[in-house]
């Protein structure tokens, strides 16, 4: 390079240049229209009042019932972290959930009043 001489910078005249389609397994033709998905025949068990009654009556079935409330927390004073240092520093209260950032009573009875859900004493069968 000569000195005092400027190199020259190659300067793009359309920045915007269009790009050739990519070739792909995909195609737009393969879209299923929201109208031939409505067509689609539904298997008459799918159909079935039965079956209706039996998803609105689960729908009202507070999941703690089925799978259990809170969990409590894991033991970590046991022989697993025995004798190891640690290199990080313990968390703090941030991820106290059982503390004052803990649901009340009165929040978890609220949200399963929103969600329509039953009374935790009423039988999961009919």
């Amino acid at each position: 390079m000569v000195k005092g001489k400027m190199r020259e910078e190659k300067v793009v005249e359309d920045e915007y240049i269009e790009l050739p389609d990519i070739d792909s397994e995909y195609s737009e033709e393969d879209d299923v229209s929201e109208h031939e998905r409505k067509e689609a025949k539904l298997p008459d068990w799918a159909q079935s009042p039965a079956l209706k009654e039996a998803l609105a009556n689960q729908r009202k079935v507070n999941p703690d019932d089925v799978f259990g409330g809170t969990i409590p927390p894991p033991r970590m004073d046991g022989k697993i972290f025995r004798g190891r240092t640690s290199k990080f520093r313990h968390r703090t209260s941030s991820a106290n959930w059982t503390g004052t950032d803990g649901l009340t009573a009165i929040e978890e009875a609220e949200y399963a009043k929103r969600m329509g859900y039953h009374n935790k004493k009423r039988s999961l069968k009919r």
